[in-house]
This record gives structure tokens, sequence and C-alpha cells, in this order.
């Protein structure tokens, strides 16, 4: 291995970029000793002549599974992740990244060595008591995670090689400005329209009687109209946290023990939205300061000088106690703005507050209903854990709903369900899914509920769905056929009045009300009316009427005016920013990713089946 000599420190934003790739990395090759693979196997195959570590798929894995589990907001078990795929798709962001690395090999591109002595002697890890490279601790640290020196920088210098390679491929990767701003254009258009409703009121001859032959066609056209829904008769059991909690009774110690561990949700400290930049010296800050002071610079254009994003620099919701030695400082502020230097553990920093969150306390009387009920809930649901062995062992053993209800806190009840029940059991998706699955063989076993509750079910009987004779319906059907009548009444009234409608003819000349909407956005809508009127309005010509079908009403539309983007504006310019970044972006991802592609297709790739089926029982805790 090289031996890292000490240099003069980086800036504390480089060195917090440096600390990110490269302990990444490290968590990767960490992640390989709690993995609980055998120390001997410590290779999946290999991508050219380059080696695939168990290490770097197991990250990739364990990347993959927190990304999609954040996605859908909970946790995924082992076998859900092999049938969504995830550690296909961990083995092959792998695969692309040794094919990237082989294909760097023979280019001949390589990161000196004091490029990486440079990375290992920022890692914190490395580093004594006094914030300078510890050889003996770097020694220490790798072998206490199963890693040779010589194996870690190499993977440092590949992962500085592969990013020089990935800026060489995507430099210049721009998509045209016109592109972003015909965009924009179309996203910033407003228009200023009017419209009426015609409802049957509007109607001089009076509604329509249906005869005979009317009803028996309306009622054969439209079955499913007049078609029961079917029905199954299902006795249930259940028990929810909530009708355990009523009947108990908590200990006054008990609430205040709750309250107490619950402090940081009631007692909220004052706290502000605040941004950091820090700088390698307390003149440069006071510079920095003294520009934004005089308006020569903005906030904006200092974080962009130190090469980093106000995605970099965001604390978020900070207190002044987390802020530190700059705390009271920042807390100065009476309203949003600059303020610094001020001093912080990585050097002197300006910090921008954008706004100033007043604390909140609720105290424990205001709060004693909640926590009553939340403490008794949370009883109730360990309760429910140690009623459900019973339920289920006597399910299991034969016993019918009759005799569980008998035997435990469970309540019985019967229910005629259809796909529209709802209130009670029916509102809980489980249950709906269970009683539209339910058939007459099926046993009754314990199922769970959303709210940790538990039930099971059993089907009594079922009745089709069937289609009512017209005799039984005959009401209803006369006022169907009634309504679409009156309907037809009203878009052929409409369809008259809208070729006469323009800019000279507004539609309240023609005795209706007019409404008007101005500056409306293509995803504006107005309440009340079809989700299809504001696009209309911008399909439409100007000053020519459309109409739309409204259910029981019809409408007419005329646009007014047309407001093309201001390309003038502060907030377009800026959308077109955001586009174009977007655009730009997204163009960068697909062109690296057919580079990636094609790199790998140049390689064999083996990987043994085996190996991989051992590593994914043991990283996913299987056999």
């Amino acid at each position: 291995g090289i031996a890292p000599m000490a240099t003069k420190k980086k800036s504390g934003a480089s060195k917090l970029a440096v600390w990110i790739i490269v302990g990444l990395l490290m968590f990767g090759m960490i992640g390989f000793g709690a993995a609980g693979i055998n120390g001997t196997q410590r290779s999946l195959g290999k991508v050219g002549d380059k080696t695939v570590s168990i290490s770097s798929y197991s990250t990739a894995l364990q990347n993959e599974m927190a990304q999609f589990q954040e996605q859908i907001g909970r946790d995924i078990s082992p076998q859900e992740m092999q049938a969504i795929g995830l550690d296909q798709r961990a083995l092959n962001r792998v695969i692309s990244t040794r094919a990237l690395d082989q294909l760097v090999t023979d280019l001949g591109l390589s990161a000196g060595d004091a490029r990486v002595r440079e990375q290992v002697i920022e890692i914190p890890a490395f580093q004594g008591l006094d914030g300078e490279f510890d050889r003996a601790a770097y020694a220490e640290v790798l072998q206490r995670n199963n890693l040779k020196e010589a194996d870690f920088e190499t993977s440092l210098r590949e992962d500085a090689a592969r990013r020089v390679l990935r800026e060489a491929v995507l430099t210049g990767v721009k998509a045209p400005e016109a592109y972003a701003k015909t965009m924009v254009g179309y996203i910033a258009e407003t228009r200023d329209f009017s419209w009426a409703r015609l409802s049957k009121d509007i109607l001089v001859s009076p509604a329509p009687e249906p005869s005979e032959e009317d009803l028996v066609t309306y009622h054969s056209q439209n079955p499913a109209e007049f078609t029961t829904l079917a029905a199954k008769s299902i006795s249930y059991i259940w028990l929810t946290p909530a009708m355990l909690a009523e009947e108990m009774v908590i200990e006054e110690s008990d609430l205040r023990a709750a309250y107490e561990d619950r402090r940081d949700e009631f007692v909220q400290l004052p706290s502000r939205l605040v941004e950091r930049v820090i700088f390698p010296s307390q003149d440069m800050a006071e510079n920095a300061m003294a520009a934004i002071t005089e308006e020569t610079t903005t906030f904006e254009e200092v974080v962009e000088s130190r090469g980093l994003t106000l995605q970099d620099v965001d604390l978020g919701d900070v207190t002044e106690a987390e802020l530190g030695a700059a705390g009271s400082l920042v807390f100065s502020l009476q309203e949003p703005g600059v303020i610094g230097p001020a001093p912080t553990d990585l050097g002197p920093a300006l910090f921008r507050v954008n706004a100033i969150l007043d604390g909140n306390e609720q105290s424990f009387d205001s709060v004693r209903d909640q926590l009553n009920l939340d403490v008794a809930l949370d009883l109730a649901t360990r309760q429910i854990a140690d009623i459900a062995e019973q339920v289920d062992d006597l399910l299991v053993g034969g016993a019918t709903l009759e005799d569980v209800a008998t035997e435990t806190n469970l309540q019985l009840a019967t229910l005629d369900w259809t796909v529209q029940s709802e209130g009670g059991i029916s509102d809980y998706e489980e249950f709906q899914t269970a009683a539209a699955a339910v058939t007459a063989e099926d046993f009754p076993t314990l199922e769970s509920l959303s709210d940790n509750g538990i039930f099971a079910l059993r089907l009594d009987g079922e009745t089709p769905a069937e289609l009512q004779p017209l005799d039984s319906v005959r009401e209803a059907v006369a006022e169907s056929w009634t309504a679409q009548q009156i309907q037809k009444q009203l878009l052929v009234l409409a369809e008259g009045i809208a070729p006469q409608v323009s800019l000279d003819a507004p539609l309240a000349s023609f005795g209706l009300t007019e409404n008007l909407q101005d500056d409306m956005n293509r995803n504006d809508s107005v309440d009340g009316t079809p989700p299809t009127l504001v696009m209309t309005a911008f399909e439409t010509e100007l000053g020519k009427a459309a109409v739309l079908d409204a259910g029981e009403s019809a409408i007419i539309l005329i646009p007014r005016a047309v407001h093309a983007a201001d390309f003038e504006d502060p907030q377009v310019q800026s959308l077109q920013k955001i586009l174009a970044n977007r655009i730009d972006t997204t163009l960068a991802r697909d062109v690296f990713e057919a580079f990636s592609d094609a790199a790998r297709g140049a390689v064999d790739v083996e990987i043994n089946p085996t190996t991989l089926r051992s590593v994914n029982n043991s990283l996913l805790g299987g056999g």
C-alpha cells in the first residue's frame, strides 16, 4: 500500500465531498464483514479481468432496497425483494461498474498516487485526535474490516478514474436551449375565457313523458344500472385495539411517563430553516459577507463559487443548540437574511436564515386525553397479540366462530356483504379482500387488520347479481330516461347557441349567466365543472365557442385572450432554468447508460450462480 504523507488541509466543502464519495466506498467494504459471508469467499466472479467483490454487491443490494423502501414507505421482505428483481438490478449495477473499470484500464486511465493519498488522509476514520492523518488508525480500521491496504487503495484509484471517464463522456451533453424554451412556452401560457351553464330550468317545454316502448328499450339497453350487486351472507368475529382500549383505565404515572418519552413531540424548541456555506479561511468568509452586504453578489452566487449547490448547503430545520458556537449569532436575526462569519467545527461559515419558526409547548394537561388513548391503544395492541395465539389455536382445532366468540373477547356479527359495503369492518381493506375471495369450502382463518386488529370470517350463503324486472324498477327507469332526454335537449340548445357566440357577442348577450376566468394555467381547474373545462379552453380557437357535456347540464365556453409566456419574468426564467437542468440531467443519464451498456457488451461476464445464491441467502437472512 501507499504510505500517505500528511498534506495541507483541503477546504471544508471539498473535504465533505471526498468524505461522501469515499465514505460510501468504505461502508461498501465494511458491509462485507457485516454480511456474515465466509471470509474465504471474497468474489462473485469476473467482468473481463476485474473481480466482482461480494462487498460491492452487498452494498448495491442494500442501497436498492433502501431506495425502494423509501419510495413505497414501508419495509419489504426478502421474498418481495427478489420478486421485484432488486437483487438483479443490484447485480447489473455492479457488473456495469466493473465493465467501466475494465474500459478505464484498457484506455490506460489512472488516478495517481498523490490523488489517492489525498483522499485517504481526508477520511475521518483514519485521523487522530488532532485531526491529522494517523498511520496506525489507517492500518487498524482496514484490518478490523478484513481489508488489505492495497485493495482499498485500488478501489479508490478505480473510483477516481471512473469519475474522470464519466466526466469526459458527459462533457458537453446539453439539450438545445429551444427545447426547454418551447416547453416553458407551453407550460407558462395563460388564457382568459368565459363559460356559461345550461341546466334544465332553461328549457321552456315541460319534461318529456316516456312511452312503454321507451321504458322497455331503456331498461334493456342499460342493464348495469338496474342490476343488483352480488351479495354474500358472512359471519365474522373481530377485535380491534380501539374496542379494548375503551374499557381500560390508565394510571396517572403511566401517562406522565408517556409524556416524558414523547417530550420531543410535545415540546418543540424555536428553530430556523438554515443554509450554511463553509470557507477555508476567516478572510474569505468576511469578504463574501461584505460582498453580500454591499449587494455586489448573492448568497446563491457565493454557494456556486464554492462549487456547491443550495441542496449541498441546506441544514434544514435546526435549533440554536444544534448550531453549536454559531447558534447565538444565527438566532440573533429577527427576520430572514444572511449573517456571519461564525465559527463551526468545519471552519468559518456564512448562514442564510430562510424562515423563523417559533417553538411550541403542549402542556401535559392539554395532551392528557391523547396520551390516555395512545397508551390504551398500545396496551390493547399487545393484548391482542396474545389473544391472537389463543384464537389461532381454537380455529386450527376446529372451533366455530361462535365458539371462539364465547371463549374470547372477539365479537361475533353477520353481514350481507357487497363490493359497495361500507362502515364498521367493511372500512378495512383487509376485510374487503377476504370477503371478496371467501368461498363455501374455506375454513375460517385468523387475519390481521391495518390497525393491529384481528378477524376471521365464514361464508354462510350467496345471492348472485340479478337484473331486476322492469316492473319492480319502473320509476327509476322513467327517471333515468327523462334525465337522458333533458340532457340531449340541453346539448342541442347549446350547439345552436355556440356558433353565434363571439368576442363581440358574449355569452351574457344570450341571457346566460357568464362566468369569467382570467389568467388560467393549463393545470388549473374550476370548482363544480368537468376536469376537461380548462383544457378545452386551451384547445379552442380564440373567439370561437365550444360545447361540453357536463353530465346533468351543458356548458358553452369561449377563450377571450391568450397570454404567451413572458420570458422576462424572473419566475418564467427560473422555470426555464429548472427545466433545462432536468432535461440535461436526464439526457446525460441516458447517454452514460448507453455508454455503460456498450462497455459491458464488450467484455466477458462470468458470475458464479452458486456463490450468488449463498450470498443472497446470507444477506437476506435465508437458510
